[in-house]
């Protein structure tokens, strides 16, 4: 590496660094130790930062590598901010890939500024690539990472940027434009999986916290949530909520807004959450279809068991081909102070009750051994709650006992569950289209745990929208890895982790993307609709903001699915090759534009006027200088040439 002779800086206090007194006095720092199993330690790798100064022991002269390894000092000492030699792009190129499929990028840059939506992408990204929506460690984990914004920006700014810098009114844009973004690739009449959670949340200022039913079983303040998405699990919208808004209101928000921005919804796939009156007579009212999820405690529900639940129990009568489960449907009214009848549907899943049975048996056993033991002990037995009906002590006192009808009860009820209708269908077609529900299970699931939004960490109200509208952001981006992982076979974490090793590397002034990139990256960057060759575009888009220039941005592909608009054939034929030798005669092709050969101009102009013969009009006079600044000479006859072999007389 080269030495900076002109440069003086302090020998690095870190851990790693070495003079060699033998060589020159080299500076020398260590940038790994991997172990090596064959000799039993670890051998370190060393690089040359600088060479000792003479006049000044404690300082050096620094080489390029120094200016890489401590960017940070290098810019404190000279003011010169130094590009990282390396950085991770895969992350970056599937979150370009997803805004031209989908548009993503673009909506966010109308509604919230490119300044604050580059931001808003660098932590979505950072939330899948690291399960977390603590801002604290971003600098550190995405310092290697190709972002938006260039830099990796603190906790302390994203705190300021959600309680400052996104108001309410970008969200709701944002909303509507992405909803109109997802009508235009599709979804215009949809099933629609609607579901609902809540958030523990401590913060000071935040007026939608509130007691309400926590999902953590905790005491606290919550706020609720809810997601709209497809059958096939596409985020659509999302909404913020009191937490003691019961689902049904919050429900009615979400179907409205979608209705105002042209969605029209077919019905909704509900769990059991919504399963009560009050839902019910709004949907019915609102002449929505809807299939439910029902609770255990309908008055309908059980008397739906008492009459068939034992009857359809591996009977191949009720079988629904395809599956391990039994069914039975008959209308019935569900709850007592809703005079309403609707399709209900009862299932038996032999597999699943055969493994909840099994569960119950051996925690039904473990509390024997529990309250056992402390009757050994003398001490007083107190059941657990679930157990409380179902054992008893002995009359001796010293064993517990089985209550035979509560047990046997209680395993009957294993494996039975049932769906409520407003439509008749069939069993089967019960189950398949209530399976869309896996989809909007599935998005909550990766909120909450995949991306880290499972408890409010900012305070007050405007914070907690702004950070959810980025949880809503990231959800719809990882969908996309998502959809594209299960083309492969693949996990969307392992998609993730396996783009995440693609980077490019500074050579020389330039960053250059990695040449060895996998052919299973490869396929991944094909299912998301791009190809190899982004990488060299990212690559070349940092050379020219390093530059000093503005990159041109990418957009979503036009055209029908988000596919470029290709003329057809009957639209624009292609051109017919012709050869150079071949005459216009033959091809009837046109000549050159121009006039034609042995054409003869007429005397006047068109306006009337004579026409002037082409060349200098008389009376103009040179100037004394040509046109590279040369003397001019004056014109006269050419001096004589002496051919060689050519006599006097014949000249």
């Amino acid at each position: 590496m080269a030495m900076l002779r002109d440069k003086v800086v302090p020998i690095p206090k870190v851990k790693g660094i070495t003079i060699n007194r033998a060589d020159g006095n080299r500076v020398l720092f260590v940038k790994e130790a991997p172990y090596d199993a064959k000799v039993g330690y670890a051998r370190p790798k060393r690089t040359t930062i600088g060479y000792v100064n003479d006049k000044d022991v404690k300082t050096m002269h620094p080489t390029t590598g120094y200016k890489q390894i401590f960017p940070s000092e290098w810019e404190k000492l000279f003011g010169e901010k130094v590009p990282a030699a390396f950085k991770r792009i895969g992350m970056y190129a599937m979150a370009e890939s997803v805004n031209m499929k989908t548009g993503i990028k673009d909506v966010m840059n109308e509604c919230f500024g490119s300044s604050h939506a580059d931001a808003i992408m660098d932590f979505a990204l950072y939330s899948m690539l690291y399960q977390t929506s603590v801002a604290e460690h971003i600098t550190t984990r995405m310092k290697d990472q190709m972002l938006y914004s260039g830099e990796c920006r603190s906790d302390s700014f994203y705190s300021d940027l959600y309680s400052n810098g996104i108001t309410y009114e970008q969200i709701l844009s944002f909303k509507s434009k992405w909803a109109n973004l997802c009508k235009k690739d599709g979804v215009e009449e949809v099933w629609l999986c609607i579901d609902g959670s809540n958030d523990d949340c401590q913060s000071v200022g935040v007026e939608l916290a509130e007691k309400g039913h926590a999902k953590s079983k905790r005491n606290r303040n919550i706020v609720s949530f809810t997601y709209a998405v497809t059958e096939a699990g596409k985020p659509v919208t999302f909404d913020l909520y009191r937490g003691g808004l019961v689902d049904a209101k919050a429900m009615k928000r979400i179907i409205s807004f979608l209705k105002e921005n042209g969605i029209q919804v077919k019905g909704v796939i509900l769990d059991r959450g919504y399963c009560d009156s009050t839902a019910l007579r709004y949907l019915n009212n609102e002449h929505l279809a809807y299939i439910i999820m029902v609770k255990s405690n309908p008055a309908g529900y059980k008397d739906m068991i008492d009459a068939y639940g034992n009857m359809i129990k591996l009977n191949a009568e009720y079988l629904i081909p395809g599956t391990c489960l039994f069914g039975i449907q008959q209308k019935v009214q569900l709850f007592d102070n809703y005079k309403h009848e609707d399709y209900l549907t009862l299932f038996y899943d032999y597999k699943n009750g055969g493994e909840r049975i099994t569960a119950l048996l051996k925690k039904l056993y473990a509390e024997i051994e529990r309250c056992e033991a402390a009757l050994a002990k003398g001490e007083q037995v107190q059941f657990a709650a679930k157990f409380k009906e179902m054992l008893k002590v002995s009359d001796d006192g010293k064993h517990v006992d089985i209550v035979l009808e509560v047990l046997q009860k209680a395993i009957d009820e294993k494996g039975l569950y049932s769906i409520v209708a407003s439509l008749e269908m069939s069993p089967p077609r019960v189950h398949s289209v209530y399976q869309c529900r896996n989809s909007s299970e599935t998005e909550y699931m990766i909120v909450k745990s995949q991306l880290g939004y499972g408890t409010v960490r900012v305070q007050e109200t405007r914070s907690v929208q702004a950070k959810f509208a980025t949880a809503f952001i990231a959800s719809c981006i990882r969908y996309e890895l998502q959809v594209a992982a299960k083309e492969i076979n693949r996990t969307t974490n392992e998609v993730i982790q396996e783009m995440n090793q693609l980077y490019m590397t500074k050579v020389g002034a330039s960053y250059v993307p990695i040449q060895g990139i996998t052919g299973r990256q490869e396929l991944i960057l094909k299912t998301l609709e791009s190809s190899v060759g982004l990488l060299s575009e990212i690559a070349s888009e940092e050379n020219t903001i390093i530059a000093g220039k503005k990159p041109t941005p990418r957009h979503r592909k036009t055209g029908p699915n988000n596919k470029p608009v290709v003329p057809s054939a009957e639209t624009e034929k292609p051109k017919p090759k012709t050869s150079k030798t071949t005459s216009k005669k033959k091809t009837g092709a046109k000549g050159k534009p121009g006039v034609k050969p042995g054409t003869k101009r007429p005397d006047k102009n068109m306006d009337g006027s004579e026409r002037q013969k082409p060349g200098v009009p008389l009376g103009t006079k040179r100037g004394p200088y040509n046109k590279d600044g040369s003397p001019r000479k004056k014109p006269g006859p050419k001096t004589a040439t002496v051919r060689t072999g050519v006599t006097t007389s014949q000249a």
